[in-house]
Parts: C-alpha cells; structure tokens; sequence
C-alpha cells in the first residue's frame, strides 16, 4: 500500500513494531482473541526482518546453544500461559524437533535430520533452531487469522511516531507510512541486528556478536583477557575453541576432555567478582515446582500498605522472605531426599508453615539436617569466597567450586538441594514482578534491585548450561583457559611489550598477566535515552519516552504503566503507545525470555493485558 492509502481511517487498526518473540507473542494473543470473539482489525507488522526469530539468527554455528532446554520454549498458547483464549494449537520447540526427524551427532551439540539419537526435552540446542521454530511458528500463526483481522507486512524500520489527533502515525525507513489507533513497540534487542561497527581500537573487541565473526581478529596463540564468566562468555569461549577445530571428547569414566586444535588463543578468563557463574542443573522427570510458602503474593500485599505510596523496601521487606523461601526449599529437599517421598515432604511443609509459621520449622530442620550452605544468600550472610594467598590457590579454589556445582547441576532439580534452593530465584519470579511491579520499590532500592540483585540471579540462576562448565574445566585443564588472578583484577594498558597488563588485588602474593587483547563478554544494550538513531531514542529525546532514572540513576528502563503504556517526560500517560520487553526492565522485572508450555507466562499475559487496553476504545464491546 501506499503512505497516502494507509493514512485513511478504514477501520480499526494497530501496528506491531518489532516481531522478534514479544511481538509474535503480541500477534499471537491478538488471532486467539479474534478467533474467540471475532472483531474487526488490521494490524501492520513492521520490522525489515521475517517475522518471528528476532535476533536469534538462522546462520549461526551449532556449538551457539540456547540456555533454556527445548521442551521449555513455544510460540503458541495453552490455557495455563494465558488468562485469554488458547485459541491456536501448536508444537513447543521439542515437539517440533521431533516431528522433523531433528538429531543430535555425537558431538552433543550438532543437529541433522536423521542422524544421530533423537532430541531429548531437556536438551539444549542451538540457537538457529529456535530462529528456524519461530519463523515457521510466525507463518502458522498469520495463516490462522480470521478473515476479519487483516495482517498487513512491512519489510521496513520504524523511525518515528507522529502523534495526529487520536492516532499516532508510524514513519518508515522506506518513505511509507502508516496511521494507527494504538502502536505497540516490541523492538527488544534492536541493537544486535545493526552491522557490527569497525573497532576504534584493535586491542579490544567491544561487541562480542555476531559470534564467530566478532572474534575473527583474535589469532591463534594470542594472549586474550575475556571479561565475563556469563552466558556470552561462555558463547566466546565455544568459537575461540570449537570454532577453531578443537574437540571435546568424553572419556570412559564421564570426564570430558578437551583435544585442541593449534588454532586457539591463550584465554584469560576475569570478571569483577571472580565468581564463576553456576550451571543449570538437570531438570529430573516428576520434579514439582512447589507453590511459595512466605514469599506470597498476598504478604507483598499486606507489606505494601505499611509503606509510603505502597512502594516496597527491597531489603527490609522482601530479601527475608526471599531467604526464607530459599532456605525452606533446601530443607524441604532434605527430607524428600531422606524419605524418598517429595510429595509428602511439599505437604507436610506447607501444612507446617500454615499451623506454626517458617522460623519454627526452619529451626527444627537445621536441628535435623544441618546448616544449609546457601542461607544468607541475598543478604550477605552466607559464606563469601574465602581469602587466597598465591594465583594457584585461587585457581584451584575456581576450579573447585565449578566442579562442586556442577555436581550439584547434574543431579539436578528434584533430587540437589542446593539446587532446588538455588531455583527459589526462579521458580518464583512471578512474586518477585509483583514486587516490581507499581507502585514497586522505593527509589532507594530500586536501583539495589535492578543492579545487585539482578546480577546475583544471573549468577546463581541463569548461568552455562552443565555441558559448558564441564567444557571449561576441560579447557583449563588443557591449559587452553585459565582464570584471572583472583577477584577484581585491575585490567590496564601496559607500558611493556604486551597491551593489557591484568594484576592481582586480592591475593597475599601478588600475580600478573599479559595479554594482546581484551574481548568484552557481555552484552548491554544501551538505554533508550542513549540509543543515537533509533526509534526509542528519538522518541525519548523528543520527550514522548523517559526512562526511570528520575527516579534511581542506575535504572534506566523505560517507565510504563502497569498495562505496558508509555510515559513521557512529563509524566504524561501516552494512552496509544505500549512498549514490551527488554527496555522496560525496572517498570517490571524479566522481560527477555520466550514463553514455556503450562505454565503462567507474563510475556502473553502482559501482551493480553496491553491489547485489551488499546482495543477498549476502538473495537466494540
């Protein structure tokens, strides 16, 4: 259609910008709607990029694994994700897989139609096959629209929003336009897709994506520092060892070994805490996740209205209850483990909670069990990382708690009761988005929240899949990886034959590392305000978006009311602009995720919540 066409008011209309996951879980809802109730709409999807797969990207290597296993991840609606419709039947990644003839060779990571044992639920597999799942998800779900809800493609980038009386006019890269009732930005992490930019400075990779590509300049026997011990570090480490030739291979006792190639770099791996991140445990069939027993949503409630303007302390009122919780799982855990039954031991919890109240229990538990090993985590009690006197005492402390965890991780949920306690932090983010949610958190611990606490769950609970830990004590044993030297190692230029210069701080005997280049392993998309170019960062210069940092400095998400709208710079509600995703960390809490079968998903409930709210006005009742 032409701009001039799509500025006619020929009915009700809205635009999707973005159709990476959120927006196709924006599209989704909105067909299960239709097809319950049908009602009269178009809806236009802009995004210059196929609808579905958003920046999970078709070509990347295999050895590139998602961190979420496959039977975990779907595109399509049951009734327990929604509080709306179901209304289109679909596959989970899994079911897709299988339905394919997809299989895993032997290398435990590499996927092939018909060659290799079959996909199992609780694998986790390469990112391009999510892309693949979500584009084909995409195409099933515009093909079962009803006849009354026209889907209107534009391959194009929005560059801008011109409010036009009760409309909003979305401006396009290609010259078009289009006017619509209520625009819902979905842009996520908009950032990866741009081409990756030329490096001011050849000693250091500032953007690690697109992998490998992003890394092609590091060469084989160089020196590199890689800064961080997440998720993207670890996708660093597969493309500068996998990527280059090398193997991982599985001894006749289990052990993996690494078999290098003579084309790797010499790895360096440092972080500011020089903590290693904790592996994703084994998900063990007939697990339950058991219902929360004081971090509830009810007492988030009562705790709110001792508060000025409802707006909680994250310290003083959530962090005990969230303890609590944690060291109640742990307990709980010891008794399902020492009587074999975990049904009786969630009951008999429950039950005790509800008559005596937690302490008592917990008292009587510790009497019985002993101290559990993650009591204090959030608060600072627990045990930190204990002193080192020399680089190999450090080192070998790094490698023993890795290898401890990982042991933890492969026994897994349901039978690990550190791990079950650890798993409190994510079974139970639902409450802790209450918490976030407005009026949310004062301003003091706002900014506490989203930076401390955040990163602990990262941490804790959103680390390397267990086949990457068991991979990195490989590497270090082939002394192909080794750690820094101990916690916050200062990183500097150095004034010698090498670059960088990576130096002890916390070590009684002080250590020192060269390197050649540094690799920035973490990925921090800018916020809105800083974002030169883009859509959201027109749309806050020109004062229709803020971000919360008016309110804590650190957080600079964008600020949103409870049904996904915007608020401008004066605190204005902008009623037909919604925004979902990752750029409204702070005004809600875990927004970049795609949704898991039968269980309440907030992606799809946030995006039923926003849509209601736009089609109020426009589409009879």
């Amino acid at each position: 259609m032409s701009a001039s066409t799509e500025s006619r008011r020929t009915g009700p209309s809205i635009a999707v910008v973005g159709m990476g996951s959120r927006g196709l879980g924006v599209l989704e809802r909105l067909v299960g709607m239709c097809l319950a109730e049908p009602f009269d709409l178009t809806v236009h999807l802009v995004d210059p990029r196929p609808p579905g797969p958003g920046f999970h990207r078709s070509d990347q290597p295999d050895y590139l694994l998602l961190n979420t296993v496959c039977s975990q991840l779907t595109a399509f609606a049951d009734a327990a994700m929604v509080t709306g419709p179901a209304g289109i039947a679909g596959p989970s990644l899994y079911d897709w897989c299988l339905e394919r003839d997809l299989r895993v060779q032997d290398d435990g990571y590499t996927v092939r139609p018909g060659v290799g044992r079959a996909v199992r639920p609780n694998d986790f597999l390469p990112r391009r096959l999510l892309s693949d799942y979500l584009a084909w998800a995409a195409e099933r779900i515009v093909a079962a629209a009803p006849e009354q809800l026209r889907v209107v493609r534009h391959q194009a980038s929005a560059t801008g929003l011109v409010q036009l009386g009760d409309r909003e006019q979305v401006l396009l890269d290609d010259g078009t336009s289009v006017v619509v009732d209520s625009a819902f930005l979905t842009v996520g992490h908009h950032t990866l897709h741009q081409p990756q930019r030329q490096e001011t400075d050849p000693a250091t990779i500032t953007c690690p994506y697109p992998l490998p590509d992003a890394v092609e300049a590091v060469r084989p026997g160089e020196r590199v520092v890689v800064l961080g011990m997440g998720l993207t570090a670890m996708d660093v480490l597969a493309s500068l060892t996998l990527g280059r030739g090398g193997r991982h291979v599985t001894g006749e006792n289990g052990e993996t070994r690494y078999v290098p190639s003579g084309r790797e770099p010499r790895i360096v791996l440092a972080s500011r805490n020089g903590l290693p991140y904790r592996s994703r445990p084994v998900l063990n069939p007939g697990r339950v996740r058991c219902e929360p027993l004081v971090l509830t949503p009810a007492r988030v409630r009562e705790l709110r209205e001792g508060r000025p303007g409802g707006r909680l302390n994250f310290a003083e009122d959530i962090v005990p209850l969230v303890e609590a919780e944690i060291d109640l799982a742990y307990y709980r855990a010891c008794l399902a483990r020492h009587t074999g039954d975990a049904d009786s031991a969630r009951r008999e919890f429950a039950d005790l909670v509800r008559t005596q109240g937690a302490e008592p229990l917990l008292a009587q538990a510790r009497e019985r069990f002993g101290p559990s090993p993650v009591s204090g985590l959030l608060s600072g009690a627990a045990a930190g990382p204990p002193s080192w006197e020399t680089y190999q005492d450090y080192t070998d402390w790094f490698v023993a708690r890795v290898a401890d965890d990982l042991a933890e991780a492969r026994a897994g949920l349901g039978v690990s009761p550190v791990k079950e306690a650890l798993e409190v932090l994510r079974d139970h983010r639902d409450v802790l988005r209450e918490v976030v949610d407005p009026p949310g958190l004062d301003d003091e611990s706002m900014g506490d929240f989203f930076s401390d606490f955040v990163s602990l769950v990262n941490r804790t609970v959103i680390g390397p899949q267990l086949d990457r830990s068991a991979e990195l004590l490989a590497l270090i044993e082939a002394g192909v990886v080794r750690p820094a030297p101990g916690a916050h190692s200062l990183l500097r230029r150095s004034t010698g034959g090498a670059v960088w210069t990576l130096e002890s701080t916390t070590l009684a005997t002080a250590h020192r590392l060269e390197a050649d280049r540094v690799v920035l392993a973490h990925v921090q998309e800018p916020a809105a305000d800083e974002a030169e170019g883009s859509l959201l960062g027109g749309l806050a210069k020109a004062g229709r978006l803020r971000t919360l940092r008016h309110r804590s400095a650190s957080t600079t998400g964008l600020d949103v009311t409870r049904e996904g709208r915007a608020v401008d710079a004066t605190g204005t509600v902008q009623e037909r602009i919604f925004l979902l995703g990752p750029h409204t960390e702070g005004s809600s809490y875990y927004n970049h995720y795609v949704p898991s079968p039968g269980v309440p998903s907030r992606a799809l409930r946030d995006a039923e919540l926003a849509l209601r709210a736009a089609l109020s006005t426009v589409v009879p009742s």
